[in-house]
């Protein structure tokens, strides 16, 4: 699973790869997941790279969204585009974790 982070502001960025689909949800979800616990339990994770999530992806980035909770942070969605903006608008994620246009924006909904 092709992933970068970073840490600014207080708030960990994290950006997946071009897909996160049934072959790479676990380690998204592992990598994530692991992330989230080191902190800062705020997190926006940026889309901007993936041009496809499939249900077990979704599952993976609703634990990842339950693991910041847990930790007193929030976990919110940047970056949307295309089929990938379309399964989290069907899926209701778009509503439920909240999606903006850029880090930025994000940043500025999580406080």
């Amino acid at each position: 699973m092709d992933l970068t982070h970073e840490v600014s502001n207080g708030l960990l960025v994290i950006r997946p790869g071009s897909r996160i689909d049934s072959g790479t949800a676990g380690a998204f979800e592992t990598r994530c997941t692991a992330l989230i616990s080191e902190g800062p339990a705020k997190v926006i994770v940026d889309f901007s790279n993936v041009d496809y999530i499939s249900s077990a992806g979704l599952r993976a980035l609703l634990i990842a969204a339950k693991k910041a909770k847990s930790l007193g942070g929030a976990l919110t969605l940047c970056g949307l585009s295309g089929s990938v903006r379309e399964v989290m608008a069907v899926s209701g994620f778009d509503t439920i974790l909240g999606a903006h246009a850029s880090v930025p924006d994000a940043a500025a909904a999580l406080g």
